[in-house]
């Protein structure tokens, strides 16, 4: 089981809508998934409830789920989705759990230095510093053609960290979440732009996925 930590610790960063639609996307791939929704308003659990029978199967989790469960399932991935406000022990815990860590980064100033701050914390970890656990950063709803998207490209260059994509600002993505659906779920007429956004992330996951079958 792969295991991949979606956070930030600012609300509204867009770590639900990247969590439910990276599970969508792989249980598309025929693989087994669940999403741990570790987050109070329970986006992704809501999400789940929601998913119209058809589709390919996402299995939801909370925190007092019975770690059995999940096992006797036996994931091929496990998706957490964290909780808004994540420092100190919670998150040196979650990130011992993980295989990686994900942070989406909205292109706003207070974004900005919840994840500055954030990402200092982050990768002060033992895990992180000691190369075991993989970090990657993703733009998200972004509209290339502001400000506040220049901003961001100018928040990121510094980074010594991987930065993989940006996904767009798109109302795909509001109307697909109302409807227990993601991007993937959508006729490709419909959904072919939001895709493009994407292939970055997963072919990085995949080589965090060899690389932890090569170790």
């Amino acid at each position: 089981m792969y295991v991949i930590l979606v956070a930030n610790p600012k609300g509204g960063a867009g770590k639900t809508t990247i969590a439910t639609n990276l599970a969508a996307y792989l249980a598309g791939k025929r693989q087994r998934v669940v999403i741990k929704d570790m987050d109070r308003q329970r986006s992704a659990a809501r999400w789940l409830s929601r998913r119209p029978r058809g589709f390919p199967e996402v299995r939801g989790a909370l925190p007092d789920t019975d770690p059995k469960v999940i096992a006797d399932y036996t994931p091929q991935w496990l998706i957490v989705d964290a909780p808004a406000g994540l420092h100190d022990a919670p998150l040196a815990e979650l990130v011992k759990q993980a295989d990686a860590v994900l942070v989406p980064v909205a292109p706003s100033a207070f974004d900005f230095e919840a994840t500055a701050d954030f990402l200092t914390e982050l990768t002060a970890l033992k895990p992180v510093k000691d190369g075991k656990r993989a970090i990657a950063i993703i733009g998200s709803r972004v509209d290339q053609r502001t400000v506040a998207a220049s901003n961001l490209d100018e928040f990121l260059e510094p980074l010594s960290l991987d930065v993989l994509t940006h996904i767009r600002d798109s109302q795909l993505y509001v109307h697909a979440a109302r409807d227990g659906l993601s991007v993937f779920d959508q006729p490709r007429s419909r959904a072919e732009e939001s895709w493009a956004d994407w292939p970055p992330i997963f072919e990085w996951l995949q080589s965090m996925v060899a690389a932890k079958r090569a170790r």
